[in-house]
């Protein structure tokens, strides 16, 4: 079993010095939804889906822009958010290079950051917010979970975690990028998602690329879809 931290870094510790505050997400895997939800729901569904949405079987290992479809209850009401997600990047970092006039303690120094960098698509009846999105991905060290955290695009450049609208409508899609803080002697191995029900996650993992000096990440608009992607122990 992974334990799944609650918050990767204290938002107290890590602030931008023009006044800019951090967010981070501390939300935990989503409970599955109550009962009576309007989606039908394939029998090898773990939650309720639109009619011609297959979810992704618990336990698939997908390479770095691959696509899997996820279901997920972000709160106790309405029905669950259904997404296909692909990783398309995971760059390790420095917070000498990418966290430039950012107080930063020592304790959060001793982390290491990484940038993951994200594609969306909705394919649920319900629309997606882009905090309820940042629930959906943590990373994997080998033994904790930790929660992703993101920030705007005037607060960190490099990777603009607010790239989405307020709200991301059935059919749209977004590129957004995460930042991860692993512990000291730690790397990040694969983004995990986490199916309710104690299921086995579907897990996103490839070659650990570089943030390149002076070329922030692209992050996309929101656009129509195209084709067809608190501490807790590993299972």
């Amino acid at each position: 079993m992974l334990s799944v931290r609650s918050l990767a870094v204290p938002v107290a510790t890590l602030v931008a010095a023009a006044g800019l505050s951090a967010c981070g997400s501390d939300d935990k895997p989503a409970a599955a939804p109550s009962a009576g939800a309007s989606a039908s729901a394939a029998p090898s569904s773990y939650l309720p889906v639109p009619d011609g949405v297959t979810l992704t079987e618990p336990g698939t290992q997908l390479a770095l822009g691959e696509q899997g479809v996820v279901a997920y209850q972000a709160d106790q009401n309405g029905l669950p958010l259904v997404v296909r997600l692909s990783v398309e990047r995971i760059e390790r970092t420095s917070f000498q290079q990418s966290f430039g006039g950012w107080n930063i303690d020592a304790t959060t120094a001793a982390r290491t950051p990484y940038f993951v960098r994200v594609k969306a698509t909705n394919l649920g009846i319900r629309g997606v917010g882009r905090h309820q999105l940042a629930t959906a991905l943590w990373g994997n060290d080998g033994s904790t979970l930790e929660a992703p955290n993101f920030y705007t695009k005037a607060q960190l450049p490099s990777c603009d975690g607010d790239a989405l609208p307020d709200t991301l409508a059935q059919g749209q899609s977004a590129e957004v990028c995460q930042v991860y803080f692993m512990a000291p002697d730690h790397a990040l191995e694969s983004v995990l998602f986490q199916p309710p029900g104690g299921l086995k996650p579907v897990a996103w993992a490839g070659p650990v690329s570089k943030v390149s000096p002076g070329k922030p990440g692209k992050t996309g608009k929101a656009g129509k879809a195209g084709k067809p992607g608190k501490k807790g122990k590993a299972s």
